[in-house]
């Protein structure tokens, strides 16, 4: 497998760029890079956060104008 699948693999299953950058032993940024080239290719589209989103930090009636927690800050899955 290569380094994308992996991170696209670790991500599906919950985890957030940090822990799938702990677990695959590579940087951060690497990952967040591989999560951009997903979304663009489709496989990966960014959502809204929700209870079942990975972090399961946002209330699934929070308005889109509410500010996320600032644990949210650098999820690419949360909404911007």
């Amino acid at each position: 497998m290569s380094v994308l699948d992996d991170v696209l693999r670790v991500t599906r299953s919950g985890a957030t760029p940090a822990t799938t950058a702990r677990t695959l032993g590579i940087d951060e940024g690497l990952v967040v890079a591989a999560l951009d080239h997903w979304a663009r290719r489709g496989a990966l589209a960014p959502t809204l956060a929700r209870r079942d989103a990975p972090c399961s930090s946002c209330d699934p009636g929070t308005p889109s104008d509410t500010p996320l927690p600032l644990a949210c800050a650098g999820c690419p899955l949360a909404r911007r």
